[in-house]
């Protein structure tokens, strides 16, 4: 393959993984709508050191409470996670964490 051909396959992966994140769809199911086995996928995001978006990632959001004393319930899968006023932010995660996988 020549210096050319080279920097032509990888703009074309730059451009497919870039697609593959806006996506949304995991590994398997971009993979098979594009008919790429997915072993070439990762392979091309380790390469370009691209990460694979977590299905399972936190997102943080901001709530106002006005309650005296108020309580957020966070659902992880059956469990359900009672948050106050004054909770372990680290503590939190780690039960989210925890949670996520099983």
């Amino acid at each position: 393959m020549t210096k050319d051909e080279r920097v032509a396959n990888k703009a074309f992966w730059v451009e497919r993984i870039a697609d593959f994140q806006e996506s949304g769809l995991s590994v398997p199911q971009w993979c098979a709508i594009q008919g790429i086995k997915i072993h070439r996928l990762r392979y091309w995001l380790k390469k370009l050191k691209t990460s694979v978006p977590d299905q399972t990632a936190i997102h943080w959001m901001s709530v106002n409470l006005d309650d005296a004393d108020p309580a957020l319930a966070v659902r992880v899968g059956p469990a359900v996670i009672e948050v106050r006023t004054g909770f372990d932010p680290q503590l939190l995660i780690a039960v989210v964490r925890s949670l996520s996988v099983l």
